[in-house]
């Protein structure tokens, strides 16, 4: 696929698993789409699975983000608890669109 194909994808806000191999591109299209979502005021959370990756768009972390921090496994019960705590509903309630 394209990127512009891609990035007509992103805007359109439909869900969007973007892959691919090293040098395709991605990073490319995130960042172009963020530049977009941020052009037109739309609260959005830059996120990576690697630390890495999310310094390649000044983002960070998923864990870190949403407040879990670094875990061996988190289990179901857990991830309701999070339900009630004030931090994290506080940033889901501010961010539209969770990269």
């Amino acid at each position: 696929m394209q990127q512009s194909k891609a990035l007509a994808i992103l805007k359109s806000g439909r869900n969007v698993f973007l892959t691919g191999s090293a040098g395709a591109g991605k990073t490319y299209v995130l960042n172009q789409y963020i530049n977009y979502l941020k052009q037109h005021g739309v609260p959005v959370a830059i996120t990576a699975s690697t630390g890495i990756a999310a310094t390649h768009m000044n983002g960070q972390t998923i864990h870190s983000w949403a407040g879990i921090g670094i875990k061996s496994h988190v289990t179901d019960r857990y991830l309701t608890s999070l339900r009630d705590k004030k931090f994290f509903r506080d940033k889901m309630d501010k961010v539209k669109v969770l990269i």
